[in-house]
């Protein structure tokens, strides 16, 4: 009989040692970090509507993309295909967050803050036969900064310091005549080409079908 009463008794003290331990709170892990609030960001005062871009759409249709359309169609040889002027570029985000970050850096390398990127429009020309981009627009981007005796678009020179692209041309001076129509003189090109922070190599095209 004693034998049973220890053994109930024990059997007691087991199952309520259990629901005690079912009832504790799990700790928590001393590892685990209190989660951030994510930022809420004001919507830029740079944004415009949906009605105001389809309106900016309609009106480079109209007032430029079938002007060169009618250009180029006036060039092409027998047989090609309908050019169609290029309305967009698309970068990869990751290739522009990953450009500004490196803008960035080689800038605070060479002494200076970039402030802006400048869009410029170009063309790729009637060069590289058979090539999908040829005679295509496009557009490329300029980071701009203060830089040796003034504020411009820079690139990294040979001393490892900021300098202003428009210094590159005869003159130097913004606002003054050029000997040529282009941005980088056609002389050792391989320099400024190692010290460039110019993008360019988009996806470019009509626009995909819905947007506008």
């Amino acid at each position: 009989m004693k034998k049973t009463l220890k053994t109930i008794s024990g059997f007691a003290m087991v199952t309520l040692l259990l629901m005690g331990a079912c009832q504790e709170k799990p700790k928590e892990s001393k590892d685990e970090e209190p989660m951030e609030e994510t930022e809420v960001l004001v919507t830029p005062k740079q944004i415009i509507s949906i009605d105001q871009a389809d309106s900016l759409f309609v009106n480079y249709k109209r007032r430029r993309a079938n002007s060169i359309q009618k250009f180029e169609m006036g060039l092409q040889d027998e047989g090609d295909k309908p050019f169609e002027p290029t309305q967009f570029v698309t970068f990869n985000l990751e290739v522009v967050k990953n450009y500004i970050a490196y803008v960035e850096q080689e800038a605070y390398k060479a002494g200076t803050t970039v402030d802006s990127l400048r869009l410029y429009l170009g063309n790729y020309g009637n060069t590289e036969k058979g090539w999908k981009k040829k005679r295509r627009n496009t557009v490329f981007i300029v980071p701009a900064a203060e830089a040796e005796d003034g504020y411009g678009g820079i690139y990294i020179g040979e001393d490892g310091k900021a300098k202003l692209i428009r210094n590159l041309f005869n003159g130097g001076q913004e606002g003054e005549p050029r000997q040529k129509a282009s941005l980088l003189p056609s002389f050792n090109t391989s320099l400024y080409n190692g010290g460039s922070l110019i993008l360019n190599r988009g996806d470019a095209g009509p626009p995909p079908f819905g947007d506008f």
